[in-house]
C-alpha cells in the first residue's frame, strides 16, 4: 500500500462510523483481505485509494467523497 505523506487515511472505527457498520465487520474484511489496510500499532490503517477501489461508487461518493470538496 504505498502513501506519501498526503494521502488521506482512515481507522477501522471511521470507516464503520460513516458507513453505519459494527467495526468488528470492517475489521473482519480488513483481516479477510477484502479490504486492503495496514495493522499498525493494533489499529487499522485504510488509504483513501483502497476505500474508493472496495466500496461501489454510490457509498463511496455519499459517505466519503464530500470532504474533498471542501
Amino acid at each position: 500500500m504505498p502513501t506519501d505523506m498526503s494521502t488521506k487515511t482512515y481507522s477501522a472505527e471511521e470507516i464503520a462510523d460513516r458507513l453505519g457498520r459494527h467495526v468488528n465487520s470492517i475489521r473482519r474484511n480488513l483481516r479477510e483481505g477484502d479490504l486492503e489496510g495496514v495493522k499498525f500499532s493494533n489499529e487499522w490503517i485504510v488509504t483513501e485509494d483502497a476505500l474508493r477501489e472496495w466500496l461501489p461508487a454510490p457509498l463511496y461518493e455519499n459517505h466519503f467523497a464530500s470532504e474533498e470538496e471542501a
